[in-house]
């Protein structure tokens, strides 16, 4: 009954005016940027990181939220209506979305993501208010040397983070831990990585390198872009869910939110992940699996209930653990460092208050997206067709001036473009960005952690032995730098065999 009384609360608090228009501010841009193919809920969160603190407090989390399961909500109109997915966990609703909307049913999909997009954050959202509290509570245990094994483990986490080449994955990770140690020493004091540069004495504005790294590049990425097929057609009265649709696919939507709230809470999974799983746990099981793929509002269930789900699910371990299991959501530990929080589970302790205005900002979020999406739709659809040139100018004008506006330092334009760049080749040479980002965030805690061990254990490491939790959390650092390693070389001895039977 705590929970419940502590969650209404929320509730209350986040029905004030300033969180409200926030939260329905955030969840918008987060519907425009679904939307548009090539950005994304990365981008999206990176884009109004500097525009959503300035807003502070529990404003500032409602808006960046908002962005993030708004364009949960707002991939699918392109995967539906122009079968182009807005962003990677979309790709699963092109599918059976595009077939049905050349069938003329292109509002009946529509409505059908929309209900399964909110079944499913409901079902997410239930399980991250459930289980937020017993695992802050288990880990307020930690001490320093339980959060130099815990930042470890978060930092192996590139092995799933770092996409098809783990070694080009931590050495993205080691570049962002070097950026980390850019500034002043936050312990002896003096100045490192400086260049004799006073703009860099404070070290690197997490949300500067963020915007530029994923939402710069991203959009200087997508330029090429070009969208070349027909919109559906479909009438505003068709948006709305059919109650037959919702009662036939109601398996699909309960295993797809099951599906992506468990894949969810997993750092380094991913709603992609979830969304496939999903697709294929619905077709596995289904009486007709061979009408998948032909224009099945199940087809549709499964992976947006998935979707959603995910997104919430996602933040738990960020809540509570303090580890960005995804880009988004390191995006978004930027957020709450910026405003000046420790994500953790002293952020149940200390400020009790903010995290569950929080989470009911995300329940107000949640239902105010279904009457969003439906009233905004048809805008949201003749945006697609926005000439790039006209469209790109006036979002790095919003960019530029939302950096510029951190510090009022020109520094931090400059900043922003070179991570930009840094992006770009990343991508050219195919390393990911996600690591860097997660070494420039993790980077510090981890430095900071490990030398308040030594000074507590006057230099001796060895006293990691005597505490269990650390030396789980070390074993299981090992195995997920190992697994990947092993399937690598199984996949090597495996290769061979199969020529050879052939």
């Amino acid at each position: 009954m705590d929970i419940i009384s502590l969650l209404l609360g929320g509730i209350v608090n986040a029905l004030e005016p300033a969180v409200l228009a926030s939260t329905i501010f955030g969840a918008i841009i987060g519907l425009l940027i679904g939307a548009l193919p090539g950005l994304g809920p990365t981008a999206g969160v990176a884009i109004m990181l500097p525009v959503a603190v300035s807003f502070g407090g529990v404003a500032a989390l409602a808006c960046l939220a908002g962005v993030y399961y708004g364009s949960m909500f707002g991939g699918a109109i392109t995967s539906i209506l122009l079968g182009i997915p807005g962003d990677a966990p979309s790709v699963m609703t092109v599918l059976d979305g595009y077939p049905m909307a050349q069938k003329g049913e292109a509002g009946r999909a529509l409505g059908m993501s929309v209900f399964a997009s909110f079944f499913g954050g409901l079902l997410g959202l239930i399980g991250l208010v459930a289980l937020s509290v017993p695992i802050s509570r288990a880990a307020l245990a930690f001490g320093p040397t339980e959060m130099t094994a815990l930042m470890f483990f978060a930092l192996s986490l590139v092995s799933v983070l770092g996409g098809r080449n783990a070694i080009k994955g931590f050495v993205a990770l080691a570049l962002g831990m070097w950026l980390g140690m850019i500034g002043i020493d936050p312990i002896a004091g003096p100045a490192r990585f400086t260049f004799g540069q006073m703009d860099l004495f404070e070290g690197l504005d997490f949300s500067v390198v963020a915007v530029g790294l994923f939402g710069l590049t991203a959009m200087f990425s997508s330029l090429d872009s070009t969208i070349s097929r027909d919109l559906a057609k479909f009438e505003f009265r068709s948006l709305f869910p059919r109650f037959r649709d919702a009662i036939a696919t109601r398996w699909e939507l309960l295993s797809g939110s099951l599906i992506g709230f468990v894949v969810g809470v997993l750092p380094g999974v991913g709603a992609t992940a979830a969304t496939m799983l999903s697709y294929a746990s619905a077709k596995r099981f289904s009486s007709r699996p061979e009408l998948f793929g032909t224009g099945i509002v199940k087809g549709i269930a499964a992976p947006e209930s998935a979707n959603n789900s995910a997104s919430y699910a996602s933040m738990i371990p960020l809540f509570t653990l303090g580890i960005p299991g995804s880009a988004t959501t390191a995006v978004m530990m930027g957020g709450l460092l910026m405003i000046g929080l420790q994500p953790g589970p002293l952020l149940f302790v200390n400020n009790g208050d903010f995290i569950w205005s929080v989470f009911g900002s995300f329940w107000v979020g949640n239902l105010a997206l279904v009457f969003l999406t439906l009233l905004l739709t048809p805008i949201l659809a003749s945006m697609l067709f926005v000439q790039v040139a006209l469209l790109y100018p006036v979002v790095i004008a919003i960019v530029v001036f939302g950096v510029y506006a951190i510090e009022y330092s020109t520094a931090n334009i400059l900043i922003a473009v070179v991570a930009a760049a840094i992006g770009l080749l990343l991508i050219k040479l195919d390393y990911p960005p996600v690591p860097m980002i997660l070494g420039l965030v993790l980077g510090p805690l981890l430095e900071r952690n490990i030398r308040r061990t030594m000074i507590q254990n006057q230099g001796d490491l060895t006293v990691v032995f005597d505490h269990p939790i650390a030396v789980v959390l070390l074993v299981a650092t090992i195995v997920s730098i190992l697994i990947p390693v092993i399937l690598k070389l199984l996949k090597k001895d495996k290769i061979p065999a199969d020529e050879q039977e052939i």
